[in-house]
């Protein structure tokens, strides 16, 4: 497979200032808030021992914005005897995690102080799960050592990092010492990446993903097609953080779907890795372009999508999506020695369907249907109907 290294467009770059931390004796966190006319993320953050907000707290990263002060009655704040590092806003999304979340972390990272007894505070609405408590463990922070702040708290002591990337624009080596640390104790727990049993080829598939179901349509194929040139298919959602840094790590090539997956790259020190990206929308993904300048590998962009409709995708997060063994797909297999293991009509019969799917996903027929017989069910009949269900 012919690949080139990603030439940096954007004028993205390595921001060589060095990131600072404030130290607060009895400052206060205070927990997300929704505001209407505050920024999309919600206020909160982090006030100093004069009641103070302290702007370092805030994080700012283009479209998504978070934090800010808000009254709070200090009669009903609580006190805690601790020391805390100021995490941020916490949620189970793994793209907004690596890219907008984690940014703060680098204190941890670089053992700035001792971190004996200290924990992390973070607010929001959700606790991490799975991969996401797992990346804070390799970080060295068990679930005893995480709070979600759920109500202005007085702490002994609050540290607030500074965070150290902006998305789409600068990373800092603070920024990259995260990811060299949850690589360096993947490591030092396995002694070394085992090489055997681990596959060369790894198609990294969104298809048994729940969100992906209702949104992207056509994946099938692509995974086929991968599986039948050599890709083992896996599904990052069913593998531990640990697994997934080994084999971006060991791998020789690796394939995903734009978006959140290839953002994962961040956990490779492997230089050579040969990396096909399937763009799912001409809609530009511009995040991981900074993912690529920090963690040079040779890679590939490869348009598989079909876009009938000139509004949709609405967005990258929203979708819909429609992937399909197009003509772009056709040229690269044949310039890559791949085989394309479909017949002409079986691709034509499988585009469709997906269209149908498509189709039913942005017009949302079940619904209209819905909506449509209850106007015209006869009232008794409804009432019976409604009856049914209460019982």
């Amino acid at each position: 497979m012919e690949s080139i290294e990603y030439e940096n467009q954007f004028g993205m770059y390595l921001n060589t200032q060095q990131m600072k931390y404030l130290e607060l004796e009895n400052a206060v966190i205070l927990p997300r808030k929704q505001s209407k006319e505050g920024p999309m993320w919600g206020l909160g953050g982090v006030c100093d021992n004069n009641n103070v907000f302290v702007r370092l707290s805030e994080y700012h990263g283009g479209w998504a914005e978070h934090g800010g002060c808000y009254f709070w009655d200090k009669e009903q704040e609580e006190y805690c005897d601790d020391t805390v590092v100021y995490f941020g806003v916490f949620f189970n999304h793994w793209g907004h995690f690596l890219v907008d979340l984690v940014g703060r972390m680098w204190f941890f990272a670089q053992k700035k102080v001792s971190l004996e007894n200290i924990k992390l505070a973070y607010i929001g609405e959700e606790d991490p799960v799975g991969n996401f408590k797992e990346f804070f463990e390799l970080m060295g922070l068990d679930e005893t050592s995480l709070l979600r702040i759920t109500r202005p708290t007085r702490f002994k002591k609050v540290i607030v990092p500074e965070f150290s990337c902006r998305p789409c624009i600068w990373y800092t080596k603070e920024y990259l010492s995260i990811f060299e640390c949850i690589i360096n104790g993947v490591e030092k727990e396995k002694g070394s990446f085992p090489i055997e049993n681990i596959p060369e080829k790894v198609y990294f598939s969104r298809q048994n993903f729940l969100k992906a179901k209702g949104s992207e349509f056509g994946e099938n194929f692509i995974g086929k097609w991968m599986e039948a040139n050599g890709y083992t298919l896996m599904s990052p959602e069913s593998l531990s953080l640990r697994d997934q840094v080994i084999l971006w790590n060991s791998a020789k090539q690796i394939a995903c779907i734009n978006g959140s997956i290839p953002i994962n790259i961040a956990f490779s020190k492997n230089s050579e890795l040969k990396l096909i990206v399937l763009n799912k929308t001409s809609l530009l993904h511009k995040n991981l372009y900074l993912y690529l300048i920090m963690r040079p590998c040779r890679v590939r962009f490869l348009d598989a999508y079909y876009e009938p409709f000139k509004k949709y995708p609405k967005s990258l997060g929203e979708g819909p999506f429609l992937l399909c063994i197009n003509h772009n797909i056709k040229e690269f297999s044949a310039e890559s020695g791949m085989e394309i293991p479909f017949s002409g009509l079986q691709i034509i019969i499988n585009n469709g369907l997906n269209f149908a799917c498509l189709l039913w996903s942005i017009i949302n027929l079940k619904g209209k249907l819905r909506h449509f017989f209850s106007k015209i069910m006869p009232y008794n009949l409804k009432k019976a109907i409604n009856r049914r269900k209460d019982k």
